[in-house]
């Protein structure tokens, strides 16, 4: 039998935290690859709860419902930011695990490193590196979103032997080529497989999603680029496998990370089946749903289902910039949610609001207002520092007018690196005041 390694690589950056990080891309190919009759082997370096990593105090650093920190190393900076006062560190594994993992993993025919954030790059070439010495002549093949958003970086700097760019199972057929295996998948992924779960010996919470792409098309977000059209599952399937996580993997925490999860009737759908089946878990939607589809119904249905943390993506209240950013939310959409939330009994403790900060062309004023919003309605705040994504519309125009090279290091856009400065762009000062006032006042509506 085949049998393929399937290895999520370290994260390398200034800070890093586990927001219910799982390589879903990854946890997918391995189904597709048990469906083809191949053995897929998986290291997640990312894995907080491995249970080689006890010694090094595992799980210690558990906070909200199974997210936590990473264990951390601090390593040598890349050139790019050598001037920089910021310590960079090696997230996951320690590296003598790491070796020991590849070690033991035996004989494979190919190895598939996944990778996800483009600033993250250095962990990816990092693991290739370290993937190469002990696997000396086995080829190493790169996918997932760093590896679509940029592939010529990809494969001048990743160092691997062939990348793979795309997604859902087009990358997994390209590495089969390349790898001269048939490749041949009878079935359509999204709808017969669900992720592999089973790779994992420990584990506190799980990922899932229920549709791909999103029908918006907002200048910041990577979406379009990555997903073409919009699809919802059958939301038969998706309570099957959630029932699944809960009876027979006994997991209390059920994560989705959709891009537009309340778009359609899925999701609704799909809260009818688990109240129906009785279902009991606590859910999360941390992704910024769209506020415009989050009527009564839906929020008794997420009542109901006893969901926790519900993040909303408000972004900014300047409606110019509502407007051209892409035109997903209005004030008055999120004013409306908010209140349906609350109406259905949730309180500030699980609801939450996006707001984005130095967005090009946004005004501190514009943040503060979103703040008084929030405030006025009792909702947290989270903060998100605008980051420029390769191949969106933002990234283009700030690349057009000469804000940034192409060719720039992709860490350097990696908004815990560096403030950019657009014309009118924040200071350093500025964000920093932005991010206490929002932290002031989520103290204030928590009562701390």
């Amino acid at each position: 039998m085949k049998r393929i390694l399937l290895i999520n690589p370290w994260i390398e950056d200034v800070s890093a935290y586990d927001y219910w990080l799982k390589p879903l891309g990854l946890l997918y190919i391995s189904s597709a690859l048990k469906h083809l009759g191949i053995e897929p082997v998986v290291i997640d370096c990312l894995d907080r709860y491995d249970l080689e990593l006890v010694s090094f105090g595992a799980g210690q650093g558990d906070r909200h419902f199974g997210t936590g920190k990473f264990l951390e190393e601090e390593i040598a900076k890349p050139r790019s930011i050598s001037s920089i006062p910021r310590k960079f560190k090696r997230f996951g594994f320690p590296e003598g695990i790491l070796r020991k993992k590849l070690r033991e993993s035996g004989s494979v025919d190919g190895v598939f490193v996944t990778s996800m954030m483009t600033y993250w790059h250095y962990g990816v070439s990092d693991t290739i590196r370290v993937i190469r010495e002990e696997k000396p002549g086995i080829p190493v093949l790169l996918g997932g979103v760093y590896a679509t958003l940029l592939p010529d970086h990809a494969r001048q700097y990743s160092g691997a032997d062939f990348v793979c760019p795309g997604t859902g199972m087009k990358p997994l057929e390209k590495a089969l080529a390349y790898l001269g295996i048939d490749s041949t998948l009878q079935i359509d992924w999204f709808e017969d497989l669900d992720p592999d779960y089973s790779v994992y010996d420990s584990l506190r919470y799980a990922v899932v999603i229920t549709s791909l792409g999103c029908p918006f098309r907002c200048t910041y977000c990577a979406s379009n680029s990555l997903w073409k059209g919009f699809h919802s599952r059958d939301s038969v399937k998706t309570a099957d496998y959630i029932q699944f996580l809960v009876e027979k993997k006994y997991l209390s925490d059920l994560v989705f990370f959709d891009d537009a999860i309340l778009v359609g009737n899925g999701f609704r759908e799909l809260m009818h089946e688990v109240d129906n089946r009785r279902i009991r878990a606590r859910f999360h939607l941390p992704n910024g749903v769209h506020a415009r589809f989050l009527d009564m119904e839906t929020a008794g249905l997420m009542f109901e289902n006893n969901f926790k943390t519900i993040k909303i993506g408000l972004e900014t209240v300047d409606p110019t910039l509502q407007n051209t950013t892409g035109g997903k939310v209005s004030s008055r959409d999120f004013y409306q949610a908010i209140q349906n939330l609350y109406e259905a009994g949730f309180t500030s403790r699980e609801v939450s609001a996006y707001i984005m900060v130095n967005l090009p062309g946004q005004s501190e004023k514009d943040v503060l207002n979103s703040l008084e919003v929030c405030e006025e309605l009792g909702v947290n705040p989270s903060v998100n520092e605008f980051t420029p994504i390769p191949g969106t519309m933002q990234w283009r125009d700030l690349v057009d007018r000469g804000m940034f090279s192409e060719e720039i290091d992709p860490l350097l856009l990696d908004n815990s690196i560096l403030p950019h400065w657009w014309e009118g762009g924040f200071s350093l000062k500025t964000v920093q005041r932005l991010k206490e006032a929002a932290w002031a006042l989520r103290r204030k509506l928590n009562g701390e």
